[in-house]
């Protein structure tokens, strides 16, 4: 089912942001951030998010563009583990969505939005799951409709997707199981544990270089600051990178790295060492600092078939 208009929402652990995508673009004014009230109870976190969205059409009914719409698209990430297919929740052990186990998220919210009238009747509604990681993907696909990308996020951990002119790529010989890496092996661990916070920090305390209170931020702005350890370590992270990406790039034939994501902000310390890896391949590498613009952009392609081909 394609949809006239697209209330996008990013939840996480701590907050769940949303928009209005009309058109393809984000509705200015009405990017808002909401508390996720991840500890609650099933029903007070369904709730919540019937109100942010009954919040966000508000918003845009008072909008000076705003029009009259027939079907309403609502695309979310979400934390997983999750059944994005079907809607239901997996999440155990991870402090965060614990009531929401073995929910139906998508029944459960599209009952709450339909008893308060949301949307008019229940065949103007549709929702639908993904990760944030393919999100983005699909978001930063929209700026190079022409090409073969790889998007990755850098956070908490790597999250990936492979986009070929416009559409996720998932199966086949050109790109991993479901085309992840987070899970695949990398010098005796796996990518999730190397390439994020976490393997940012495990190599400066490993190198001896990681104080008490001490994150990616402040050994970032040490690096900035002249540490030329900092600097090394940092390059060091990007070559590594490189290394493991280099034979997923090259299998899917792409065309461009796109990378974001919180430690996409310190591209200019380790993508020295990226771009030697890749460079020679003929690999371009961009950082796209708004992440969150190009994953709502990319809830909102959730609902075009063209973008979802497997």
């Amino acid at each position: 089912m394609s949809a006239d208009l697209v209330f996008a929402l990013d939840v996480g652990g701590t907050y769940v942001k949303g928009c209005v995508v009309a058109r393809g673009e984000v509705l200015e004014g009405t990017v808002s951030q909401y508390a996720a009230g991840a500890k609650d109870s099933e029903e007070a976190i369904i709730g919540g998010l019937s109100d942010i969205l009954r919040d966000l059409l508000e918003q845009y009914k008072r909008h000076p563009n705003a029009e009259t719409v027939g079907v309403i698209g609502i695309g979310m990430s979400f934390p997983g583990p999750f059944d994005y297919e079907r809607g239901i929740c997996w999440i155990r052990g991870l402090d965060k969505f614990e009531s929401l186990y073995g929910v139906n998220v998508k029944e459960k919210l599209l009952q709450s939005l339909q008893a308060s009238g949301f949307g008019g009747s229940p065949e103007s509604l549709d929702i639908r799951f993904q990760n944030d990681g393919r999100l983005f993907g699909l978001g930063a696909g929209k700026k190079y409709p022409d090409e073969r990308l790889l998007a990755i996020t850098l956070g908490t951990g790597i999250g990936s997707a492979f986009i070929e002119r416009g559409a996720l790529v998932t199966e086949g010989d050109r790109v991993p199981a479901e085309g992840y890496l987070y899970c695949l092996p990398y010098q005796g661990a796996v990518a999730d544990e190397c390439f994020s916070r976490r393997g940012i920090l495990g190599l400066f305390r490993d190198a001896g270089c990681l104080h008490d209170g001490m994150d990616v931020k402040e050994l970032a702005e040490l690096a900035r600051k002249g540490g030329v350890r900092e600097k090394e370590l940092f390059a060091k992270f990007g070559e590594e990178l490189g290394q493991f990406l280099l034979p997923f790039l090259t299998d899917f034939k792409a065309d461009r790295l796109i990378i974001g994501g919180q430690i996409a902000k310190s591209i200019d310390l380790f993508g020295e060492g990226l771009h030697r890896h890749l460079t020679p391949s003929g690999i371009r590498i961009e950082s796209l600092g708004n992440a969150l613009y190009h994953t709502f952009i990319g809830a909102s392609c959730l609902f075009n078939s063209k973008s979802l081909k497997g």
